[in-house]
């Protein structure tokens, strides 16, 4: 803990150092899953890539202490050691246990846990200002609850304990074809009474073809059982895989080792190779939540006005209770009294859209704006950590403006970005030129400048 400590120190004189200038900064980590534009130069980032060891295990309390910049990858690696794992296990490697706390993330045993940042129970952050600060589901409450989906505006958070429970060596994974989404919905909620059930989501093919999934922690099974992986280069991937269970019409069954399963989606690459290459410009790569009663008229929405497949879906649960008899709720994890929580359904149908979107780019705009409205419509959430098409009085109609600038003023991050820019709302901005975005006014501007540089010299 003596090195940690020393990297901490390290970053809280920096965070002090932007502070007494009157500067905010944003965090880097080494890699993103986010798809939005990076704003992030050297003079305003807290660099916490060396923020990047599983500290400590305890196997009696079942608890795990981490740094932030720690990828799920290396998690789990750590944990199953043990025997143990974290309830909540994003589907791609490289996100990072800070990422996936700050940044609302969810996975197919979300139904049962909530989002991920609901397993942690403890956390350390430097604050804007410098400070550091410990917070708790019991100290500092506001602070804890705020700093989830917080998206680095309150400041860094440099170590996470998170909840862990027993591992098997495998998953038994069944697979039920469905013919609609209200199918699909049905047979969640039969799979959510199942107590032995840890897994469960599904994947849409078309507006009458989809197939679900659900995935219970199983023993390794006899020499003559086969088992699947997705994890090599060698192996198929998961979403064909699902499409070819399809094609059978029948249920069927695999055994597959826990970690295949938990990163089955790693290889497809989906966001994260979009996000890479630039492409997240092209595509329509969004994740929203509803409640189930509005997830066909959803998909009917989609089929008409997109016509992309496949569409990923799975259950969250959005309300999850604390030991105190409070409550958390909602994607951006807002903390209520027994007395006063919403009355909003306890889980909703997260559903992800990855495709090519709406050519040119006025119709690919305003058709992600239209999502982000029929989403409202419906009663449901959009995960934030994609990009945001939204005003800012749309986005603040949303989110609890009193809520979130209450937390900036208590924990001196005044200076910091707010929500509203750190989840880059692309309406009614100006926009910036972009040369590496295929901007062609910013081409020609450059082109301009190129031009008058050569004919005078350098001169001005």
């Amino acid at each position: 803990m003596e090195e940690h400590a020393e990297k901490v120190i390290e970053i809280s004189s920096k965070a002090r150092y932007l502070y007494d200038r009157c500067l905010g900064f944003q965090i880097y980590n080494g890699s993103t899953q986010c798809t939005r534009e990076s704003s992030k130069t050297q003079t305003n980032t807290i660099d916490i890539r060396s923020l990047n060891s599983v500290l400590h295990v305890d196997a009696n309390k079942k608890m795990v202490l981490v740094e932030p910049s720690v990828p799920m990858e290396n998690l789990v690696a750590a944990t199953l050691a043990h025997g143990l794992i974290p309830p909540v296990v994003m589907g791609y490697r490289n996100i990072t246990a800070g990422g996936a706390f700050a940044g609302t993330s969810g996975g197919s045993s979300s139904f049962r846990h909530g989002c991920f940042d609901r397993t942690v129970t403890r956390i350390e952050v430097v604050l804007a200002n410098g400070q550091v600060m410990r917070a708790s589901t019991t100290e500092n409450t506001e602070l804890f609850y705020g700093a989830a989906a917080s998206f680095g505006t309150l400041g860094v958070v440099t170590l996470l304990e998170i909840q862990l429970f027993p591992a098997k060596p495998c998953v038994r994974l069944e697979y039920r074809p469905v013919s609609s989404v209200s199918q699909g919905v049905s047979e969640i909620q039969r799979y959510t009474t199942n107590t032995d059930c840890h897994y469960l989501d599904g994947i849409m093919y078309s507006r009458d073809k989809g197939v679900l999934s659900a995935g219970y922690l199983s023993d390794k099974p006899s020499e003559s059982t086969p088992v699947q992986h997705f994890t090599r280069s060698t192996d198929p991937g998961f979403c064909m895989h699902m499409e070819e269970i399809l094609a059978r019409g029948t249920p069927a069954e695999d055994y597959i080792p826990l970690v295949d399963y938990l990163f089955r989606h790693d290889r497809a690459g989906s966001c994260i190779g979009k996000h890479a290459s630039g492409l997240f410009r092209q595509y329509t790569i969004q994740d929203i939540a509803v409640p189930y009663d509005g997830a066909s008229e959803f998909i009917d929405y989609l089929d008409d006005s997109f016509g992309q497949y496949p569409i990923c879906f799975c259950p969250v649960r959005q309300i999850t209770p604390r030991p105190d008899g409070s409550k958390v709720h909602g994607l951006m994890a807002q903390h209520y009294s027994s007395e006063s929580i919403p009355k909003e359904s306890e889980v909703l149908l997260s559903i992800g859209i990855h495709s090519p979107g709406p050519r040119p780019e006025e119709e690919f705009i305003e058709f992600n704006h239209s999502i982000g409205r029929k989403v409202h419509a419906l009663g449901g959430q959009k995960w934030p950590y994609a990009r945001t098409y939204h005003t800012e009085a749309e986005f603040w109609s949303i989110y609890d403006r009193q809520y979130f600038d209450r937390l900036r003023r208590r924990y001196h991050a005044i200076y910091m970005p707010t929500l509203y820019e750190k989840t880059e709302c692309l309406l009614g901005r100006k926009k910036k030129l972009n040369v590496f975005s295929g901007d062609i006014s910013a081409w020609f501007v450059f082109l301009v400048a190129g031009l008058y540089y050569v004919v005078t010299g350098g001169g001005l």
